[in-house]
């Protein structure tokens, strides 16, 4: 199975991308095919909602660094989306890349149309400075939903807090390495 990661956090060796490092660790040694995506060095544009993916049903059409994730997005059989958490919220970039996803549904009244394979796996991964690991509980969920919204299966949600060890061996990181293999 592809294993598709973007990864969101602009530090590559932070808590959100060793954390998400750990997870595909794991994965990998289940015999997962690994595919990694860096927010934060691909240009993504905003969604400009012209309606061509609606219309004609196909993959948004701007030209920019998502036209190879859409080809891997297709294949793959895991998404995994990792993010710090920056004024309460998931990053700008990652909002981004949430909207760009816009043209994977099509609304209907006589019933939605979903251009994702079902069953896709999806994990969210997120770093706060806050010591509550629930604190923004509810803004990952909601960020996560738009994906679950497109009939992708949420398996797990990782929060790592300031009050949290990220060293190998730590709680959080066997956690992400055994759900990795569990993939």
């Amino acid at each position: 199975m592809k294993v598709l990661a973007v990864l969101g956090s602009p530090h590559k060796n932070g808590p959100t991308t060793t954390i998400t490092k750990e997870l595909l660790r794991g994965a990998k040694e289940a015999g997962h095919e690994i595919v990694e995506y860096y927010v934060d060095d691909m240009l993504i544009k905003g969604c400009k909602a012209c309606g061509y993916c609606k219309e004609h049903m196909v993959d948004c059409i701007i030209k920019d660094d998502m036209i190879p994730y859409w080809k891997d997005f297709h294949e793959c059989g895991a998404l995994i989306v990792s993010s710090p958490n920056y004024c309460a919220q998931i990053t700008g970039p990652m909002l981004t890349f949430m909207n760009r996803h816009y043209c994977m549904l099509k609304m209907r009244p006589e019933g939605n149309i979903v251009r994702v394979h079902p069953g896709i796996k999806l994990v969210g991964i997120f770093s706060q400075g806050v010591a509550d690991p629930n604190r923004y509980i509810e803004n990952y969920k909601w960020y996560l939903s738009d994906f679950e919204n497109k009939d992708m299966l949420l398996q797990d949600i990782l929060v790592h807090t300031s009050a949290m060890s990220y060293e190998p061996g730590s709680e959080i990181m066997l956690r992400a390495y055994e759900l990795g293999k569990s993939l």
